[in-house]
């Protein structure tokens, strides 16, 4: 297996670990979300800088601009920047939807995490 496609395993394996971790911490007074979950957002951050990295010298391809780094400072419109500005069109299109199901499987494993947590728990 290749250094990207480790990195996105391990992104994904967060997920998940976040998710069952979360059932066990409280959430910061007043807010929806826990310290965990702070630096969860983190960590996506730095695992996406460091896909666009690894998959860009992989591939070959130096991402023009600073298009890694809006990849890791805000995931949800750098990632899909990166894919345009380093794939054609339509290339980029396709990626940029697997990238949203990626999102939304990380987002389900975050859940039957915390529900498996709860079963266990109760």
């Amino acid at each position: 297996m290749n250094r990207p496609r480790w990195i996105l395993l391990a992104l994904g394996l967060s997920f998940f670990i976040v998710g069952v971790a979360d059932a066990f911490m409280p959430p910061l007074r007043g807010k929806g979300y826990s310290v965990l979950d702070v630096a969860h957002a983190v960590l996506i951050s730095a695992l996406c800088y460091t896909w666009c990295r690894a998959e860009g010298l992989e591939r070959g391809v130096i991402p023009p601009g600073r298009s890694a780094l809006l990849a890791g400072v805000f995931p949800l419109l750098g990632i899909p920047v990166y894919f345009f500005r380093t794939r054609p069109w339509r290339r980029a299109l396709v990626s940029t939807l697997w990238a949203v199901g990626f999102l939304a499987m990380g987002l389900v494993l975050a859940a039957v995490g915390t529900l498996l947590s709860e079963l266990v728990r109760s």
